[in-house]
């Protein structure tokens, strides 16, 4: 009786594999990449089926890229809106290219805020290379804020989270920023560590820090560092359309960039800092973009990211009350989530739970009703709605 009991148990556990099995979307071959505006045929469901629960069995699905028809409902939403790129990566491979308004393969396009991500990987790299270390106080190397109740506690972390308390910018243009150095000299408007205040001063005054540091051991500027260490080892070009007054970068909003290579930047962040199977920044560094702060959870070191965030603290935030809110307030949308964003709605969106890397390159003026939800919405399920 013990035997057929078995017996009869294994038969039953066959047959709930196979049924999960069957609902499990094996589609990997749809990897292979679509040329402009052709996008792959369509899958069954994007969405991957839970099963083996009653079982006890615990198989682990694999997503499918978006079906044709939720690419194109996505790139029509978008070009509505001044869109002028779509580029999306499935599994490392781009799955779907589309340009439009003016748009081009080739055109560099100004990412705007966007530009701001890519200093946080700089960061990790020099982290990485015996440069800095994240928790260090950053007036070891600016010696002018030795003296300086405030300024002399700011963190390299500090500076890269926007809670360091310094003057987070003017309301001026961003291609009319002072120096760095003058920038140093802006008065603090709160403690270090105690709150969080957007703006490219932060980024700007970690720069100067960390060329400090770079011309005193390699003889580098931060801008050549940048282009050595992460964007030759990617095979991507960025260009610095805005300077400072001193003709420094403008770190906080200047650069330019194709589609296609904002994507591969994506790509290397979603696969941890490898590249061409090179581990370039290692993987735990790379991880430390992705942590929030008390101040503001939803933004690690220069990266959004889709985290829970009290409403006293959104309150208090207006750039996550206006511009970041409804990606956080979609309980449909992947915790995992992390994002560059910038003016205009330009957006790198990173999904490694969905194997997904998405670029959106919009004109400035034309983008102002766009929505992260509404596009984000049609990608992933497909829903039609173009107002």
């Amino acid at each position: 009786m013990k035997v057929l009991v078995t017996v009869v148990g294994w038969f039953i556990q066959l047959i709930c594999l196979l049924a999960c099995l069957g609902n499990t979307q094996w589609q990997d071959w749809r990897g292979i990449g679509a040329s402009k505006g052709v996008p792959l045929p369509p899958a069954e469901n994007f969405k991957s089926r839970p099963c083996g629960e009653e079982t006890g069995l615990k198989l682990v699905s694999q997503a499918s890229p978006p079906t044709s028809e939720q690419l194109d409902a996505a790139r029509r939403y978008s070009e509505l809106h001044g869109g002028q790129a779509m580029v999306v990566m499935w599994d490392g491979k781009v799955i779907f290219e589309s340009y439009a308004n003016g748009g081009g393969k080739d055109r560099l396009q100004p990412l705007a805020s966007g530009t701001k991500s890519f200093v946080g990987v700089v960061a990790v790299a020099a982290v990485q290379d015996g440069l800095i270390r994240l928790d260090e106080k950053v007036c070891e190397s600016l010696t002018e804020w030795k003296t300086d109740p405030l300024k002399s506690q700011i963190t390299y972390r500090h500076l890269l989270t926007m809670t360091s308390g310094l003057t987070p910018g003017e309301r001026v243009s961003a291609i009319r920023l002072p120096g760095w150095k003058e920038i140093l000299a802006k008065p603090m408007v709160g403690k270090p560590g105690g709150q969080f205040h957007y703006g490219p001063y932060h980024l700007c005054a970690f720069a100067e820090a960390l060329q400090r540091r770079l011309k005193s051991k390699t003889g580098e500027t931060f801008e050549k560092y940048m282009e050595r260490r992460i964007l030759q080892p990617l095979g991507i070009k960025l260009e610095w359309r805005i300077r400072c007054a001193d003709g420094n970068p403008q770190v906080g909003g200047g650069g330019a960039m194709t589609a296609r290579d904002w994507a591969v930047f994506g790509e290397f962040m979603r696969q941890g800092g490898t590249w061409n199977g090179k581990q370039i920044i290692s993987k735990e560094l790379l991880a430390e973009c992705l942590q929030g702060t008390p101040q503001n959870p939803a933004y690690g070191l220069t990266w959004w990211l889709k985290k829970p965030v009290p409403d006293s603290i959104i309150r208090q935030i207006p750039i996550l009350q206006h511009e970041m809110g409804e990606i956080l307030r979609s309980d449909w949308l992947p915790n995992d989530l992390f994002m560059a964003a910038g003016a205009g709605k330009q957006r790198l969106y990173v999904i490694p739970s969905l194997k997904l890397v998405i670029v959106r390159l919009g004109k400035f003026l034309n983008s102002r009703a766009f929505s992260d939800a509404k596009f984000l919405g049609l990608l992933l399920g497909g829903k039609e709605d173009t107002k």
